[in-house]
């Protein structure tokens, strides 16, 4: 799924002349391990369930600025992605019309 999320991002950027740095993590503790406020114009954040929306909520908190997509299984944190103020919510399996909306509202 992170290769999906990468190659769609990859191919939108392309199409619509912007220059992106992808920079996929393998674990929560490896983002947390390379995040400072600032760094990141937006996440995807995809480890399901609450550790994802946790992990999301976290961002919000560290850095306003960035642009927070939850990638989950089911809706059900979808009210509570309201109110932390995440940029999209995307229900797994992903589908390519609500990937690109994600993406076009990252550059919005």
């Amino acid at each position: 799924e992170p290769h999906r999320i990468c190659a769609a991002m990859e191919t939108w950027t392309a199409r619509n002349h912007r220059n992106v740095e992808l920079v996929p993590f393998r674990s929560e503790d490896a983002l947390w391990r390379s995040f400072t406020p600032g760094l990141f114009r937006a996440a995807f954040v995809g480890w399901g369930d609450t550790q994802g929306f946790l992990c999301a909520r976290r961002l919000r908190e560290e850095d306003s600025a960035c642009r927070v997509v939850l990638v989950d299984d089911t809706d059900r944190y979808a009210i509570r992605g309201i109110r932390i103020h995440l940029t999209y919510y995307l229900v797994r399996p992903l589908d390519e019309d609500q990937l690109c909306k994600a993406i076009e509202r990252i550059f919005e």
